[in-house]
């Protein structure tokens, strides 16, 4: 088990359980679990998902096609599989391709940690369930999974992804 310290603003160094096995699980299960598979995982076969950023435009065409049917009617199970493994794929995808900073994937308790301001005023929710930092800067990729579900193009995960690594 990997540990990482972290010099908080106003504290003393936080030691961080990283999570980042179990979420390169989620993304490598994204579209290739067959016993347990995403809703409608057809709609990704044959699809170059390499962890690029260009592969998540395919994500993205993925996800618009999922609001095309009615995902009122989807499962809470189903749901949360899609959420939490495309969530993990776009997040890994930051991971693997932002050079100029080492994320890291921590759970709700440990971002709580790094930053007690921010979290604490936030309910404990599937959306902060697993988020990336570089111990300073957090980003939510399982959130923005909810908002394209929600809202569509305009929450965009490609555009996400790309947008995260240049912030600096």
């Amino acid at each position: 088990m990997a540990f990482f310290t972290v010099a908080t603003a106003n504290a003393a160094p936080v030691e961080i359980n990283p999570i980042n096995d179990t979420l390169e699980d989620l993304a490598y299960m994204f579209n290739h679990e067959k016993k347990d598979p995403i809703y409608k995982l057809e709609l990704l076969k044959n699809k170059k998902l390499d962890f690029s950023y260009e592969s998540l435009k395919l994500v993205d065409q993925y996800l618009l096609e999922l609001r095309k049917t009615n995902l009122d009617e989807l499962s809470n199970e189903q749901y949360t599989r899609i959420v939490l493994r495309t969530g993990a794929y776009v997040g890994e995808t930051i991971r693997r391709n932002d050079k100029s900073k080492k994320w890291n994937w921590v759970d709700f308790e440990n971002a709580q940690k790094l930053n007690p301001q921010f979290f604490n005023d936030s309910q404990d929710s599937f959306a902060y369930a697993a988020v990336l930092t570089d111990g300073t800067q957090f980003t939510f990729p399982l959130n923005k999974v909810m908002k394209f579900l929600a809202n569509g193009e305009e929450d965009s995960l490609y555009f996400y992804a790309i947008s995260s690594a240049k912030q600096q």
